[in-house]
């Protein structure tokens, strides 16, 4: 039995096929041959290749931001340990045990940069906010892990081995 709608579609395939050939290659017959089949799959190959090689290179350029993010961030923290302005004042004297700023009146630590009163025992201070803060640095303290978390840039760290903490997995954000 003669299925006329095959026949149509099979038929009008074909015509299609040959006016490509026709129009691309124009009138040598001997060219007609090629099947553009090849031409989708050398197309498709090279696609891959270029999308392969856009999504290497946004991985590579976006590890390297990390990585200065990150090493800029131990930097700051290197050298917020390192920088202590310690200057007693009128009624506030240096204690020598701690290295901060005692009140003579109260006798309370003050830190010297924000004015927040420490905690004689961890000797961290709690701002406003109700976030711990290490007066040494200025970066913010989890009490529980003892990490250290940049205020700048966000990124925390393991202040005994200066190790960048990925804190999605950690949970501390």
């Amino acid at each position: 039995m003669i299925d006329y709608d095959q026949t149509l579609l099979e038929s009008t395939r074909t015509h299609r096929e040959r006016l490509t050939a026709a129009f691309v290659h124009g009138e040598q017959r001997n060219r007609r041959t090629v099947n553009s089949n090849l031409r989708r799959l050398t197309g498709s190959i090279v696609l891959g290749a270029v999308l392969c090689a856009a999504c290497l290179g946004t991985g590579f350029v976006l590890n390297i931001l990390q990585t200065q993010r990150e090493d800029k961030a131990v930097a700051a923290y290197r050298a917020a340990i390192a920088a202590s302005p310690l200057e007693p004042g009128e009624r506030l004297a240096e204690d020598q045990d701690s290295g901060l700023l005692i009140d003579t009146t109260t006798g309370t630590l003050i830190d010297p940069r924000t004015g927040f009163v420490i905690d004689p025992d961890t000797g961290w201070a709690t701002d406003p906010q109700g976030r711990i803060i290490d007066p040494r640095t200025g970066w913010f303290v989890d009490p529980e892990t003892g990490l250290r978390t940049d205020p700048a840039t966000g990124v925390t760290i393991d202040p005994d081995t200066l190790d960048v903490v990925d804190s999605e997995s950690d949970g501390n954000k």
